[in-house]
């Protein structure tokens, strides 16, 4: 293991909070322009003008489960006015890039590699860090997969029923935590924990508000195709046909890479998020900020990187410019097709670069793999 380096955790610290500080400035009311964020919207909802808790009744419907809806409640009952509200999101976002930073260097320091602090400074934290709630969502991926690495396995069943109650997509590294588990017993108790912790939070809402549930399906269920690059074979946004494309795809792509043989726990994981990334109908642009600690734990350094969250920045910088930007062949869509061709690739360096190159995918063979210094993909 590399002798953890103090320089290096104030450097990643360091370059989180400036890319954050960054992100507070371009999306702030002070900002001329400010730039469009899901938060900003989020205020026009009288519901939350009132203070109202999310989800608490019927007519206090937000999309997003409970802990999403409770930091939202937090900033608006700390803040009182939009400035104030905007102010207390801007604060918790700098406590969890900070966070974020510091996991990401435990879980390379205890891998045996170095964190690059210079991929906290990626667009996606620049444009969509002060966005949505995928910042905090980000936080507790990494240090459930930090823990799990330290072999701190409660705290980590922990923290991914935490990010599972704050965006569902966590819930696909379920299995990635099975596979490195050597029993059934240990998977048992670490799925009891994780489900404990979600249901902390789900419980009260079925409780309260068990509408919500439904409402929450509903919702999804009529919500057409979002950034996704299949809209350019189906071409319509509500297709459920490519609904059911997208869910057949991501079945396969999980599958098989749950099944690859002797790959490192973090370049699985990343391959997971990849699959889920390029299969799911609604792939928006925020949804990078939850790989931006896992690709500087890698310290990937494929060119794809770069191409991948360039295509993602310009999504929302070309989103306006459009009266419906969801139609095939729109500029935003074009870059959402263009950014998952370059996903597509960087995910194929990390499982080239992990003894698994995409010729061999298909193979039953085991192919070793290399050690997660060797990893520069």
């Amino acid at each position: 293991m590399i002798v953890p380096d103090r320089r290096l955790l104030v450097a990643c610290i360091s370059s989180s909070v400036a890319g954050m500080l960054l992100s507070v400035f371009l999306h702030s009311p002070w900002s001329v322009p400010s730039n469009y964020s899901d938060i900003g919207s989020f205020w026009g909802r009288s519901w939350v003008i009132g203070g109202q808790i999310p989800n608490s009744s019927p007519g206090t419907f937000f999309e997003y489960p409970p802990i999403s809806g409770l930091i939202l409640y937090a900033a608006r009952a700390l803040g009182g006015n939009y400035d104030g509200y905007y102010l207390s999101i801007s604060v918790f976002s700098l406590i969890a890039v900070a966070a974020i930073a510091w996991s990401a260097w435990r879980l390379a320091s205890a891998l045996g590699t170095k964190v690059n602090p210079l991929y906290f400074l990626l667009p996606s934290i620049i444009i969509y860090g002060v966005y949505n709630f995928d910042l905090f969502n980000a936080l507790f991926i990494v240090l459930s997969l930090q823990f799990f690495v330290e072999k701190r396995r409660g705290w980590s069943a922990v923290f991914l029923g935490l990010a599972v109650a704050t965006k569902l997509v966590a819930g696909v590294l379920l299995p990635v935590f099975f596979i490195e588990l050597a029993s059934w017993k240990d998977r048992s108790r670490y799925l009891a924990t994780a489900a404990l912790v979600g249901g902390a939070f789900l419980v009260p809402i079925a409780i309260i508000n068990p509408g919500f549930f439904n409402q929450f399906y509903t919702y999804f269920s009529n919500w057409g195709l979002e950034d996704a690059w299949y809209i350019f074979i189906f071409g319509d946004q509500f297709s459920r046909t490519a609904k059911l494309f997208g869910l057949v795809l991501m079945l396969a792509l999980l599958v098989r890479i749950y099944t690859l043989k002797n790959i490192p726990m973090v370049q699985r994981a990343f391959l997971t998020l990849t699959a889920y990334l390029l299969s799911t109908y609604i792939y928006a642009p925020q949804f990078n900020v939850m790989m931006i600690p896992i690709v500087a734990v890698l310290a990937l350094t494929s060119p794809a990187l770069y191409f991948w969250e360039a295509f993602n920045a310009l999504i929302i910088l070309t989103w306006f410019t459009y009266p419906d930007p969801t139609h095939a062949w729109t500029l935003p869509q074009t870059m959402a097709l263009l950014r998952s061709a370059a996903l597509a690739m960087l995910g194929v360096s990390v499982a080239s670069a992990s003894g698994h190159p995409m010729t061999k995918w298909f193979n039953r063979k085991t192919v070793p793999a290399m050690t997660a210094t060797d990893v520069r993909a």
